[in-house]
């Protein structure tokens, strides 16, 4: 979307940097410094609150512009490295023409739109922001033809959770996970997707209980593609997360091997979240051995026959329900409050938006962390209300809306770094610091003077945690 404007600024301010010697641009400069006015102007307008709600199709247009733009200044400057070693060089003034013919595109697409869209909305702030956003724009186009005379061209969770509503659930496990019973049991959490079952899994898991219960745990998120080795060494973790050294240079049968060594004659709990198919299980189930000593397996999975297969017994599954209204609205108003009370005159519409929400944790989740950061007005929850149930309601895909939902209410700046997620596979871990520093790699982190890149990408990671939009293990 319109966000990659930010990664085209930062490769632009860095080429400028007065302190550079790599980089020569002799006639280009000014070029060059238009250009990167104009994608600030542009990212300026984006960012203001009136014009929040950009078409998609606009975004996309610009996302395309901007992407090219990089491709342009990017692949020359490849090329330049690679056929002159050392020294200084110097961008050919076509290269730049047609990246300035491109966003001089983009920008005119943006006054038209902006123009169309805002000429019937009401208020003075939107016509103000609407008037300003053309002088801007206009004056940067006219300082590029003056400089370079050329016309107008063509044309991505939350720390541990609290659970509400699942009482009966978590004591009912408890108790099967730890019953007298000495067979080797598998225990199926079933239920929709967004439900809450990895997350009433991972209590369970962390329960002061269990860990004392219990020699050895396990936990491994298995997903559509699964990944044996990865699963393997998932499982051989140590208690602190760490995998031991030699480990990591044994082969898929060597990990196998030393699983099943590792829980022979040992009382074990393993939790395989999130299976989607019987092949998995039928690969791996031997290699976990039954010691007759109250050792548990427990699986989440939403496809109900899988953990028929698995469990073989129907009757043996957990299956999970969705939230009544109160504890909908518990949870909701948690999210969004934490221990501080709910003010009297939002606690109506509260109530209803988390009706709307269908009783899907993973949904009043979402819309809380996202109401926690809007403004406590009853104009602004009631026009979020309606957008929640035209999201949810008769709808297939619910989780996408929502999300969607949540997304388009982000800071310009976040969005690029919540897309960013999508590059990687499904129940993937990465570290805090290494998906910061990929970030700043991407251009996506802008400094505003008195924080460095990195402190000012630990807020944009901070800011997407409370709008539990990721989820810290």
């Amino acid at each position: 979307m319109a966000y990659n404007l930010q990664s085209l600024i930062t490769i632009l301010q860095e080429i400028l940097d007065p302190q550079q010697t790599r980089w020569y641009f002799d006639r280009n400069t000014p070029q060059l410094r238009t250009l990167l006015h104009k994608a600030e102007s542009l990212q300026q307008i984006l960012e203001k609150p009136s014009l929040n709600n950009i078409p998609s199709n606009l975004e996309s247009r610009i996302r395309d512009v901007s992407y090219k733009a990089e491709d342009i200044i990017e692949s020359n400057m490849v090329q330049l490295l690679s056929t002159r070693r050392g020294g200084r060089l110097t961008f050919s003034t076509p290269y730049l023409h047609r990246v300035l013919q491109q966003l001089d595109s983009a920008t005119e697409q943006v006054v038209k739109t902006i123009s169309t869209g805002l000429s019937s909305s009401s208020g003075a702030s939107s016509s103000h922001d609407l008037h300003q956003a053309i002088q801007q724009l206009e004056s940067i186009k006219l300082v590029e033809v003056e400089e370079i005379k050329i016309p107008a061209g063509a044309p991505l969770s939350s720390s541990k959770s609290d659970l509400v509503g699942v009482d009966a659930d978590l004591l009912q496990l408890k108790d099967r996970l730890t019953n007298m019973q000495t067979k080797l049991q598998i225990i199926p959490i079933t239920g929709m997707g967004g439900i809450g079952k990895s997350t009433l899994a991972r209590n369970l898991y962390d329960d002061q209980l269990i860990i004392t219960h219990f020699d050895y745990r396990g936990w491994a998120a298995i997903s559509q593609l699964p990944n044996m080795r990865d699963i393997l060494l998932s499982l051989l973790r140590l208690p602190n997360g760490k995998i031991d050294d030699e480990l990591n240079g044994c082969n898929e049968n060597e990990l196998k091997d030393i699983l099943y060594k590792r829980l022979l004659g040992r009382r074990y709990m393993i939790v395989l979240d999130d299976i989607w198919s019987t092949k998995f299980w039928d690969e791996i189930r031997m290699y976990f051995p039954d010691n007759n000593d109250r050792s548990r397996i427990m699986i989440t999975t939403r496809e109900s026959d899988v953990a028929q297969y698995i469990a073989n017994s129907k009757s043996m599954h957990h299956d999970m329900q969705l939230l009544n209204m109160s504890a909908s609205w518990d949870l909701l108003r948690q999210t969004v409050f934490g221990e501080d009370d709910c003010p009297l005159e939002l606690q109506e519409i509260g109530t209803k938006i988390a009706s709307d929400c269908g009783g899907l944790p993973l949904a009043i989740h979402v819309i809380g962390g996202l109401l926690s950061k809007v403004e406590r007005s009853i104009d602004v929850w009631e026009h979020l209300s309606t957008n929640v149930k035209d999201s949810i309601v008769k709808s297939q895909e619910r989780f996408s809306n929502i999300f969607s939902l949540s997304y388009n209410h982000l800071p310009i700046y976040l969005k690029p770094c919540f897309l960013y997620m999508g590059a990687f596979p499904e129940d993937y871990e990465i570290k805090g610091s290494r998906l910061m520093s990929l970030w700043i790699a991407e251009g996506f982190v802008k400094s505003n003077g008195n924080k460095s890149l990195e402190e000012v990408a630990k807020d944009y990671l901070k800011v997407l945690v409370e709008r539990n939009l990721l989820w810290v293990r």
